[in-house]
């Protein structure tokens, strides 16, 4: 929906070391500081805010932020139809803890889009390879979100450089933007395992950890029912969740998964049905052929829900 900025993605790298411990500027008479004293300063309070989120409250959609479609219905469903997705505003918590706060609409024209890829062969190519279920005659997408840097305010600056140009300008303030994405993706080739906290390895079953639990430990377990046992079992669970060697910490393969894969998160999963069948389908837009699921995306409920669901 939107284009991901290498120049925008300043902070991706780092909000993805876990492992890294945390350092703020020490200010003391007579010390002199420069520009990556700022920096450090910035970036360590960012940062801890970022694993804060991550650590306690998860990745999801705490409200809003819903896709919907807008066309007008056709009466039928071969012809084409401009057919917009849009975002409506909302807040969220992307994959590392960043959270994200969208205060207007954001749309796509989804036909344009599905045009585009559908003219280019190894585009579309790759569309069908990664989200075409044959079975069905379906091409599935997902919108995902995510934090991203966004500079802004450029002011004149002192050039560093020789003939590094006329006027020289640089970005006053970085502004906490967001990057919708859509991807094609199959349901089926989700990835099934239980991801907590979305950049680390797999909570393990408790049937797998059970073995490393003390004596004591399994009879307190084995003696609880119902609730408390379920507790029980999740508390043991997370003791063995990280492992016990320094890299503990680290995003889970984290020299192989790009950080912007990691920081995803999931919004909805859209299903466009293909006419014929690919791997050679004519592409029509139309609304009648689309469906979104909005439901299948994780959600993050504050204290105030909870409770509003415990009462009911």
């Amino acid at each position: 929906m939107s284009e991901p900025d290498d120049n925008c993605d300043a902070s991706l790298a780092g909000d993805g070391r876990f492992e890294e411990a945390l350092k703020r500027v020490s200010y003391e008479p007579g010390m002199l500081l420069g520009l990556e004293a700022t920096r450090a300063e910035q970036d360590y309070h960012r940062r801890r805010a970022t694993r804060h989120g991550y650590w306690l409250h998860g990745a999801g959609t705490v409200a809003g932020l819903r896709v919907s479609l807008r066309a007008e219905d056709p009466g039928n469903d071969t012809d084409n139809v401009r057919v917009r997705l849009v975002v409506s505003p909302g807040v969220g918590v992307d994959g590392l803890g960043r959270e994200l706060s969208v205060a207007e609409p954001y749309c796509v024209d989804l036909g344009a889009w599905l045009t585009a890829q559908h003219e280019d062969e190894a585009l579309w190519g790759a569309l069908i390879r990664d989200g075409y279920a044959e079975a069905d005659n379906l091409l599935w997408l997902k919108v995902t979100m995510r934090y991203q840097d966004c500079n802004s305010g450029l002011q004149p600056v002192l050039a560093t450089e020789v003939n590094a140009g006329t006027d020289p300008v640089q970005p006053s303030r970085v502004a906490d933007c967001v990057l919708f994405e859509l991807v094609a993706e199959r349901p089926a080739d989700a990835p099934a395992e239980e991801h907590l906290f979305a950049a680390h390895a797999r909570i393990r079953p408790y049937g797998e950890i059970e073995a490393n639990l003390g004596e004591r430990e399994r009879a307190q377990v084995d003696a609880a029912t119902g609730a408390a046992r379920s507790q029980l079992e999740l508390g043991a669970r997370l003791l063995h969740s990280l492992g016990d060697d320094n890299q503990a910490l680290v995003a889970r393969q984290a020299f192989l998964t790009d950080p912007a894969q990691l920081a995803r998160t999931l919004l909805a999963r859209i299903a466009i049905r293909l006419t014929p069948p690919a791997p050679e389908p004519d592409l029509i837009v139309n609304p009648r052929r689309i469906e979104v699921d909005n439901l299948v995306r994780p959600f993050l409920f504050n204290a105030a829900a909870l409770a509003r669901l415990i009462r009911a």
